[in-house]
């Protein structure tokens, strides 16, 4: 009775392993989809201008000069646009109206001949002392010297950009104004380029 049993079993085995193995002939590939329309390439876009709106411009300014003798003198303006990290990735152009005409304007620092007085250099450079920064403009001559009363003073403050990952943010801010044509020592070129007022 148990070889019986054995026999049924392994019958059933055999009975459904057949039937699971069974597969029938494959049927015809379905006919292909119909193509998709293109679509359209869109134009590529201008490459845009570097960003400026942080870049400012001092108005002009006419400087109250205190002279350390007759042939130096120096002049502050205050702004809390200085800051130390501005001194830190920050760039600072000045420029001079000597006549106050706008015929004139020299990027500082700037020298020239000046009759009686000789050489005569202007320059300037940036200050942060306790809590205040600005601006401080000087200028020296080999002789006595008096600047011209209507002369202005300006200043246009660059700040890095905040994607900026350079050592020397000061040095790619101007690299990158060179690769663009503006010459820094050209008031009028750094103007347009900033789109400033002059």
């Amino acid at each position: 009775m148990k070889t019986i049993s054995k026999l049924i079993y392994v019958f059933l085995l055999v009975v459904t392993a057949a039937f699971i193995s069974c597969e029938g002939p494959m049927g015809p590939a379905g006919p292909a989809g119909a193509d998709g329309k293109d679509g359209v390439d869109g134009q590529d876009g201008v490459d845009g201008q570097d960003g400026n709106a942080n870049v400012t411009a001092s108005p002009w300014i006419t400087p109250t000069w205190s002279a350390t003798n007759s042939t130096a003198g120096n002049f502050s303006y205050d702004t809390t646009a200085i800051t130390p990290e501005f001194m830190d990735t920050g760039v600072v152009l000045s420029y001079m109206d000597y006549t106050g005409l706008g015929q004139f304007v020299y990027a500082l620092p700037f020298s020239f001949q000046a009759g009686t007085s000789g050489n005569v250099s202007y320059f300037f450079s940036m200050y942060y002392v306790g809590n205040t920064g600005g601006i401080s403009w000087a200028f020296n001559a080999e002789n006595n010297h008096t600047p011209n009363s209507n002369m202005k003073l300006r200043f246009v403050l660059i700040p890095a950009s905040n994607t900026s990952k350079s050592a020397n943010p000061q040095q790619e801010i101007l690299y990158n104004l060179d690769r663009a044509g503006v010459d820094v020592n050209n008031y009028y070129q750094v103007m347009d380029y900033f789109g400033l007022e002059y």
